[in-house]
């Protein structure tokens, strides 16, 4: 999901750096080792942070949330000192001693971001025990993506992807877990991701008349920009949020966005430390140099993801978020989604 699209000129100013980032270079020779998505660590951030501090920090880039698992797992913690992880992955690092617990203190950017992540003792999955394990870094919802031109007013509630009138005119995305729980969002179930055999029955049957509703189902966001633009597509449900949203404006279409009242799902993107981190000082000092809006204004237009310091499209004051986790059974509900796609 992570993939840098256009760059353009960033807007607001930078927060004035703190005392352990001034021109004392108070970390001169060392090295900061830091594994990051692509477009969590553009050269220029880098190159400016090393200036900046002195320190010299090497960056892997990763594909994958196995491949940040096996690194990690795989050294113990050793390899890397601080890493970009979501929310529902966190929990396994910190379940088998992975992660160190960060500072507050020596990252006072925080304070100033946005106040959806501001107080961390409401942002699910960043603590335990009292501890804060990681920085909500960079966040994404999944809502609707519709045509202005033809949906108006704009869709407010999941329930239009079932409205009679687009049958043949949307688009979604091909996944079970993910479809699952949206549904049991539009059903008002309160835990969409931990579902009894009997919800997912009843979620089951509600898909099968979606699926009668949709023209077809994507993968990537590539693939939905040519089937809207060769097809008449009225509504499309937005798997990759604000970075489907900027691909389909670069290319010229008319479209508008929203999360539901019901509530839309959304992944959340955060700065953990290993448990073998060798600067602890350093790699906090990492989170807090990117926790600037001049850096965090520049990410979302150079991506189209949310940020957690300055306002972006991704979410509203008063839209609700529904945080992803695990999943009961991921197994059972690729099998049923399977199940769904072969009906007539």
């Amino acid at each position: 999901m992570k993939a840098t699209i256009n760059r353009r000129t960033a807007v607001g100013m930078m927060l004035a750096a703190p005392a352990i980032l001034r021109s004392t270079k108070a970390f001169a020779a060392k090295e900061l080792r830091v594994m990051a998505w692509d477009g969590y660590a553009d050269d220029d951030w880098v190159k400016e942070f090393n200036e900046q501090t002195g320190a010299i920090a090497k960056v892997v880039f990763i594909g994958t949330d196995d491949e940040i698992w096996a690194k990690i797992k795989g050294s113990e913690g050793k390899d890397f000192d601080t890493f970009a992880v979501n929310t529902a992955q966190l929990q396994r690092y910190i379940d088998g001693g992975l992660v160190t617990p960060h500072d507050l203190d020596k990252i006072p950017n925080q304070k100033d971001v946005l106040p959806l992540f501001r107080d961390l003792t409401k942002v699910k999955g960043v603590m335990r025990d009292g501890k804060v394990y990681a920085i909500p870094f960079c966040f994404d919802s999944i809502g609707i993506i519709y045509d202005k031109d033809k949906v108006n007013p704009p869709p407010d509630t999941f329930e239009t992807f079932w409205d009679p009138k687009y049958k043949g005119k949307i688009l979604a995305y091909d996944n079970g877990e993910h479809n699952f729980s949206f549904t049991a969002l539009t059903m008002g179930i309160e835990d969409p991701f931990h579902l009894t055999d009997d919800q997912m029955a009843k979620i089951k049957e509600k898909l099968i008349a979606l699926k009668a509703n949709v023209l077809s189902f994507y993968t990537t966001p590539d693939e939905a920009l040519q089937l809207y633009k060769n097809n008449d597509i009225d509504l499309i449900w937005a798997n990759y949020g604000q970075q489907q949203v900027k691909a389909m404006k670069d290319a010229g279409a008319n479209i508008g966005y929203v999360n539901p009242k019901e509530g839309a799902l959304a992944w959340l993107d955060t700065w953990a430390l290993t448990s073998g981190v060798q600067d602890k000082d350093l790699a906090e000092a990492w989170v807090n140099f990117l926790l600037q809006k001049k850096i965090s204004g520049q990410l979302s237009e150079r991506t189209g993801f949310g940020n957690t310091v300055v306002a972006s499209g991704s979410a509203g004051p008063n839209d609700k978020l529904v945080w992803l986790d695990f999943v009961e059974n991921p197994t059972k509900r690729s099998d049923l989604w399977n199940e769904i796609k072969a009906q007539p």
